[in-house]
């Protein structure tokens, strides 16, 4: 219904490129992210489908777990007539969906602040003293340090959240006790070598961010019939930080 209303005009998807294909919906299990104009006929189109799918299926959308977010350039009473129109109580803006941020804005450390939470709270809980050092580093390695594995092979999340990050793995590490603090004996870059070379093997997470955005881009080298490498991106001012992450892996 949606290709047909789209390939009819009554709504309209968007491109990222002007070779690119216009896309209007996006599926994934459940959850479904229709793409459209930001005006209010585009948006009473859209109802009409949706009441209409609601009828011939015998499903009810649940509009309270439905939520529309707009481009920076919308007008505040574009945006009320649209949502009027869908009948939508909210607007997303900083929220997460499946563990990355839905809307990334000019504050890229500030948009993955949250990894940075999830170790450190995740971290409160192992008490330091009733670990050997084996243990903590297991837990480090395992753990930690692979908490925003997820996140970093979709965007570069900036070397000065990753240092953050490291510094308050490595006070963990030299710390005896919660909330005690102790003399780093080892500087943390030679922990980070391998252990053949007299480290512990701690990983490098800015270096890991950017091979796990290399890996993406070797997969648009190897798969040509994707529909990601069939775009051609180009660094420049404006572009989605979703490619500029893959490009600076690459």
């Amino acid at each position: 219904m949606l290709k047909k209303a789209e390939d009819d005009g009554s709504i309209k998807g968007v491109t990222i490129c002007h070779n690119a294909p216009s896309v209007s919906h996006l599926l994934f299990a459940d959850d479904s992210l229709i793409v459209f104009r930001a005006n209010g006929e585009d948006a009473q189109q859209l109802q009409s489908l949706l009441q209409v799918y609601e009828q011939c299926s015998g499903q009810k959308i649940n509009k309270d777990k439905t939520a529309v977010m707009f481009s920076a350039n919308v007008r505040e009473e574009d945006k009320q007539e649209v949502m009027n129109a869908l009948n939508i109580p909210r607007e997303t803006a900083n929220e997460r969906y499946l563990g990355l941020p839905v809307f990334i804005g000019k504050s890229r450390r500030k948009a993955f602040e949250f990894l940075k939470d999830r170790i450190w709270k995740r971290m409160q809980g192992w008490k330091e003293k009733m670990l050997s050092n084996a243990g903590k580093e297991i837990l480090i390695k395992a753990v930690a340090q692979a908490i925003p594995t997820y996140a970093m092979g979709c965007f570069e999340i900036t070397k000065d959240l990753c240092d953050q990050i490291s510094a308050m793995i490595c006070r963990y590490w030299w710390s005896s006790q919660e909330k005690e603090k102790k003399l780093h004996w080892i500087r943390w870059e030679k922990l980070m070598r391998p252990k053949g070379e007299g480290g512990l093997g701690f990983r490098d997470i800015y270096t890991f961010n950017l091979a796990m955005l290399a890996r993406q881009g070797w997969r648009h080298v190897q798969n040509k019939e994707s529909l990601c490498c069939s775009l051609q991106a180009v660094a420049k001012p404006g572009m989605s930080y979703s490619w500029r992450s893959i490009l600076k892996g690459v």
